[in-house]
């Protein structure tokens, strides 16, 4: 009759439960502010006393915690204390959408593609300089619009 090995199943099991934890973490991170002002994103929490986010990549779910909460699991699983937000995408996009630098870029293109002056670009095939025809400045002039009602 073989001998039986009775410390294999237990590290088995120990070993599935451990893949099985990692797993789930890899859905949801941490997200919070470093002390030079830098956005950080890890799969472990802050040092003490930083107020961060616990982020699902999974969804747009996130849970906001004090930093004198300490460390939470990085769980999106419903339970009592655990109490992620629905974001809203949609403000969130319109802020990205008003941006002040790119807002600046397309109407000085705008400005420049309404003036009298013949607008020069480098040929993508030859590497050569170019001026643009008629068609072309009009759907540049198009792009100019459009990304100055976008950002502006």
């Amino acid at each position: 009759m073989p001998k039986r090995n009775f410390v294999t199943v237990p590290l088995l099991v120990a070993l599935l439960l451990t893949a099985g934890q990692s797993g789930a973490a890899g859905n949801s991170y941490y997200r919070w502010i470093d002390e030079r002002g830098d956005p950080v994103h890890s799969d472990r929490p802050p040092p003490t006393g930083t107020d961060y986010e616990v982020i699902s990549a999974g969804s747009s779910l996130k849970r906001v915690v004090p930093g004198d909460e300490g460390a939470v699991p990085a769980e999106v699983k419903p339970r009592v204390g655990n109490d992620f937000k629905q974001v809203d995408t949609a403000a969130r996009k319109e802020a990205a959408e008003k941006n002040s630098e790119f807002c600046a870029r397309a109407k000085e293109n705008l400005g420049t593609l309404d003036s009298a002056a013949r607008v020069r670009v480098r040929d993508d095939d030859t590497g050569e300089f170019r001026f643009l025809t008629d068609e072309e400045r009009n759907a540049e002039k198009a792009k100019a619009e459009k990304a100055v009602a976008e950002y502006c």
